[in-house]
């Protein structure tokens, strides 16, 4: 019984991801290093391909080297152009102390909302105080639109209770932005 559940549910997941996104692959990018695409940081924590109706896409994120005086965290968007995959999107956090951001690869979406072939996506990312063992200070939601970021928090300051966006985020069209409001609702936030 329990087998024929966790079936259900995996199957589920995977056919939700591949109705709003045509195809999520992790063959290549299981292996994936620097020599394969020229990811920014020095370690990868995170890749996938993504495949949508119009692009082969591998979606990584890295980070600078542990033990760095400062912690630098990259996500990173590689389409295929012809033979060879170029970087189309680059979203960069910096933190004054290494360890202390945390890309969240659980809570991430990837959708096709405004049904233009191409998709767009949120990446949650967690910030810590002084190193992964410290208190969260804020959760960042970055939404990836048209090669673009827009970013989504909430701050231990108000104690996570009031979402705060980026400056530019009002220039998000409105299906968009609602769509990716509900998602990050939904999480659960320190």
């Amino acid at each position: 019984m329990k087998r024929n559940v966790l079936f259900l549910i995996l199957f589920g997941t995977v056919y939700l991801l591949n109705a709003q996104v045509s195809m999520i692959t992790s063959q290549f990018s299981q292996n994936l290093t620097k020599s394969d695409l020229p990811f920014s940081g020095d370690r990868k924590l995170y890749a996938i391909g993504i495949d949508d109706k119009n692009t082969e896409n591998y979606f990584v994120v890295s980070k600078n080297r542990s033990g760095a005086e400062n912690d630098e965290l990259y996500i990173e968007k590689f389409t295929k152009t012809g033979s060879t995959f170029t970087r189309t999107f680059q979203y960069k956090l910096t933190h004054p102390i290494n360890k202390s951001l945390a890309f969240v690869d659980n809570r991430a979406s990837y959708s096709d909302v405004d049904k233009d072939g191409n998709y767009e996506s949120i990446s949650i990312i967690d910030q810590h105080e002084a190193g992964p063992e410290s208190k969260v200070e804020k959760v960042i939601g970055m939404i990836m639109y048209k090669n673009k970021p827009y970013e989504i928090f909430v701050s231990a300051d108000d104690n996570f209770s009031q979402n705060l966006y980026s400056d530019n985020f009002s220039q998000l069209p409105t299906p968009i932005s609602k769509h990716f409001i509900d998602f990050w609702n939904r999480l659960n936030k320190p």
